[in-house]
């Protein structure tokens, strides 16, 4: 189905750490709607929903979530074939398919490291279209929004002088935004959140993007839209929640944010 067109490749150590700045991102710290294929260690700090299969070895999920909790952190509508210990630190693992698991850790007050946390349900693939269908919506009305900022590209910089409080928005090019060497810094003055909109499909310059901290340390209050995106390749790490339900992901290092 099309909705199960959205992969996330994993190279090397990476980690999701919890914060959201749209809903359901603001519930969920990863969204897929394909298999998770970790090559390298993961590490997901908040919740997380896999529309497909949880590959890879050894991954990490709820990190940072509280250890009393008994609701399912972790969803997976297809099967679970990860090797090595899955380890759920808060929670439960719930899954549609089968459990191929080669070890499971349930590390939450409740399960006392045993696998007591993993258990079957139905509805996941069903839940999988709701939250689709929700995010498109969202992607959708963020790109509609009209630019309120200036991009000056000789600075590297996203800048908003505007009077709002609440919202500036920019539009960009990916192939922009992923030019060779950039040190991308950011302004938003008086406004509270930012989006920023950005076009094109296979995206991507590992290694070559730099977000620095100069406005981007306050990922808490950025959303990335890749509203057209079928392939990204983030390279270095990421500040901000990004918004590319259509795109198969690769990612070398952490997310400083959601992804959907």
């Amino acid at each position: 189905m099309n909705f199960y067109s959205k992969l996330l490749a994993v190279a090397g150590a990476v980690s999701l750490s919890s914060m959201a700045a749209a809903t359901p991102l603001s519930d969920y710290n990863l969204i897929l709607f394909g298999d998770l294929n970790p090559s390298g260690s993961l590490h997901v700090h908040g919740n997380s929903f896999i529309g497909g299969d949880l590959n890879g070895s050894s991954p990490e999920f709820a990190n940072h979530l509280n250890k009393s909790l008994t609701i399912d952190t972790v969803e997976v509508a297809g099967d679970l074939n990860a090797t090595g210990w899955t380890k759920v630190n808060a929670g439960q693992l719930a899954y549609g398919g089968s459990n191929n698991l080669g070890g499971v850790n349930c590390n939450g007050n409740p399960y006392g490291g045993t696998s007591a946390c993993v258990h079957q349900v139905a509805g996941l693939d069903a839940k999988a279209v709701a939250l689709y269908d929700e995010l498109n919506a969202e992607s959708a009305y963020y790109q509609g929004l009209a630019a309120t900022g200036s991009i000056d590209f000789d600075q590297d910089m996203f800048a908003y002088n505007g009077l709002a409080t609440d919202l500036a928005v920019f539009n960009i090019a990916g192939t922009d935004l992923f030019a060779q060497n950039s040190n991308w810094k950011l302004s938003f003055g008086a406004a509270d959140k930012v989006v920023i909109n950005v076009s094109g499909n296979v995206l991507g310059n590992p290694g070559s993007v730099n977000l620095t901290n100069q406005g981007f340390g306050n990922f808490t209050n950025i959303l990335w839209n890749f509203y057209e995106a079928t392939s990204i390749n983030f390279g270095n790490n990421w500040k901000g929640s990004v918004l590319a339900i259509d795109a198969a992901v690769n990612t070398q290092n952490d997310f400083d944010g959601a992804l959907a």
